[in-house]
């Protein structure tokens, strides 16, 4: 019934300031203005080449109050602990940290493999992010 995840949206009470992080940071490339910011990523239908699906990952204005992530010790285990987690997905992670890390975002941690290589950062508005690089053969 379901063919795949058509969107991922991210609230905010200042997406302009969010989609700037993730524009300096992350190098993603936003269309949009005034509260709704988003870009597309393009995949090919497995079944059917000719047809190209789309993933769209925005960031809009919160209609309400949004919690604050707090500052405390990060856990151990990076899931379950906050309400949603974005995964993106990379070619080359560690040069990813590199620039993450020239512009002062250490990660939280990190862990490889066989699969894939993972780490884990938070954007300005401290949601927890996962960087994932898959592997082949893994």
């Amino acid at each position: 019934m379901i063919e795949g995840v058509g969107g991922v949206f991210v609230f905010s009470s200042d997406p302009e300031r969010l989609a700037g992080w993730y524009r300096e940071y992350l190098g993603m490339e936003f269309e949009g203005a005034e509260g709704t910011f988003y870009m597309m990523f393009w995949a090919l239908d497995p079944e059917d080449h000719s047809r190209k699906l789309d993933t769209t990952f925005a960031i809009m204005q919160a209609k309400v109050p949004l919690a604050e992530h707090g500052a405390g010790p990060e856990p151990d285990d990076m899931y379950g602990d906050q309400p949603f987690m974005v995964n993106l997905r990379v070619r080359d992670i560690d040069s990813v940290l590199g620039q993450l890390a020239g512009k002062g975002v250490e990660p939280i941690k990190r862990e490889d493999y066989d699969y894939g290589r993972f780490a884990w950062v938070r954007d300005v508005d401290g949601n927890r992010i996962e960087l994932y690089q898959p592997l082949q053969g893994g």
